[in-house]
């Protein structure tokens, strides 16, 4: 009886210990078949090649409209701020502009050029700057963002064309009339120690708008070339003029896919140490005047005209093209096709010729 007992014991633990086994094996079989199934589709938007380096995209994450740069679904994209950026020897290391998402580079009087630097990151930075006065074109580009503009003054048709323009007026955030957005810096001299800071361009933000959201369309952009589909353009030198000292020097790094700035033979830096770094390059060319005895500029922005954008150590014969103010700046290539960029900053470089842009 005993012997009975244990052999009917021992075909139950068989059968259990079976049965283990085979839900085990079925498990897997079918787990398998799904993979299987939805590897495509996981392959097709979770990974995407940026350089040399593979950068998981989860599903959980969407596109900046400012540079195409990929951020938290759920996180609101920061208002776009544009500042004044004063670039003369003396405002050297600059502040804050490493951090960028996007900038334009133009002529103001004296052979200088000075920059608009737009930022909708939420990094915090403690000093943006120097930060110096506006010019007409500089206000066109900003409000193709619909940008709060941050500068101290400016020329008289500047702003005389923000206080005859509700709209102009209500983004304006002039250091003259607002100056707790900003600080005069101890160890310069005036008018190159004008900064603001992260803190304060947010507070500008809650203040001024009723609504943060965005009003501006994007532009649009790509995922890498691989580095096997790069040029071999080395460096872009743009000359705006009188002085060699302000050529605008671009350097390509293939391995890295991005343009470093250059200050003669000097690479440029902030005061972080942070390079200044460009994912692509534009270059527009346009109408500029020389419109009074200080050398005042005048620059068309609104029309179009030919242009080169570099990207990818590649160069692409382009035109641009802006309808209004209130319109954003495109580029197309030659076909007519809008371009396509990069993720990262863009920097867009104003001249009155082509001829003026060399690359090797």
């Amino acid at each position: 009886m005993q012997l009975v007992l244990k052999m009917k014991k021992t075909i139950n633990i068989k059968l259990i210990v079976s049965f283990i086994l085979f839900t085990i094996l079925a498990l897997a079989a079918v787990g398998l078949i799904l993979w299987q199934g939805l590897q495509p589709f996981f392959s097709s938007i979770d990974i995407f090649s940026q350089g040399p380096q593979k950068i998981v995209k989860k599903i959980t994450e969407k596109a900046r409209a400012l540079d195409g740069v990929y951020i938290n679904r759920l996180d609101e994209e920061k208002y776009p701020v544009a500042v004044m950026i004063d670039n003369k020897y003396e405002a050297m290391p600059w502040s804050g502009l490493s951090y960028a998402n996007f900038v334009f580079e133009a002529p103001v009087e004296g052979g200088l050029t000075r920059f608009l630097a737009i930022y909708s990151t939420d990094r915090e930075i403690e000093k943006i700057g120097p930060v110096r006065s506006v010019r007409p074109y500089f206000i066109d580009w900003a409000m193709e963002f619909g940008a709060i503009l941050a500068h101290c003054g400016g020329s008289p048709k500047a702003l005389a064309e923000i206080q005859n323009s509700e709209k102009i007026r209500s983004l304006n955030l002039d250091e003259f009339s607002e100056n707790f957005y900003f600080w005069r810096a101890g160890d310069r001299f005036a008018p190159h120690n004008l900064y603001t800071s992260s803190d304060r361009l947010d507070r500008a933000r809650d203040e001024k708008l009723d609504s943060q959201k965005l009003t501006f369309s994007s532009w649009q952009f790509k995922d890498e070339a691989f580095e096997s589909e790069r040029g071999d353009t080395k460096q872009v030198r743009i000359n705006f003029g009188i002085y060699k000292s302000q050529d605008a020097i671009w350097k390509y790094d293939k391995n890295k896919n991005f343009y470093v700035r250059y200050y003669g033979a000097k690479v440029s830096q902030d005061d972080s140490g942070s390079l200044i770094l460009a994912k692509n390059i534009a270059v527009m060319e346009t109408d500029i005047w020389v419109i009074d005895s200080l050398s005042r500029r005048k620059i068309t922005t609104i029309g179009s005209g030919d242009a080169l954008v570099f990207q990818d150590g590649l160069k692409i014969e382009a035109t641009w093209e802006k309808k209004s103010q209130d319109e954003r700046l495109r580029f197309y290539d030659k076909s007519g096709s809008e371009i396509q960029f990069n993720r990262g900053t863009t920097w867009v470089e104003v001249v009155s010729e082509l001829g003026r842009v060399s690359s090797e």
